[in-house]
């Protein structure tokens, strides 16, 4: 569902800007001139969650695909996306996914090319770009 509050559409921006490092609900809160309380009253209205659940969530949903499409550790996913604590990061993946972030990576098919880390294959032949002559 997409919040039509511009000042909850200003938030979540704001939460998908800092995964990393998250902001604390009274400073989110001041950026909209909004009271913690009536924020999170809004963004539930908007989201149906509360701004925290949303947060946690967005910061699960990006460590899955960084999990799929990177080469990063479960360690490195774990603190590119905020947390600090293995075996919370562990218990709330796998609460929200199914399955542990170590098995979510280990089944994952590398996106990349050869699986090597060497990259794409060069071209046969090298376009040359147009002379003005």
């Amino acid at each position: 569902m997409e919040p039509t509050d511009p000042r909850v559409r200003q938030v979540i921006v704001l939460m998908e800007r800092h995964l990393a490092h998250p902001i604390a609900l009274d400073e989110l809160a001041r950026t909209v001139n909004l009271s913690p309380s009536y924020l999170t009253v809004l963004f539930r209205r908007e989201t149906g969650r509360s701004p925290a659940r949303f947060w946690r969530d967005m910061r699960l949903e990006r460590a899955q695909q960084l999990l799929h499409r990177t080469f990063l550790s479960v360690k490195e996913v774990m603190a590119a996306v905020g947390w600090n604590d293995p075996s919370h990061f562990g218990r709330d993946f796998k609460r929200k996914h199914g399955l542990p972030p170590s098995a979510v990576r280990a089944s994952s098919p590398v996106e990349f090319a050869h699986d090597t880390g060497a990259g794409p294959e060069p071209p046969d032949e090298i376009e040359k770009p147009p002379t003005d002559d």
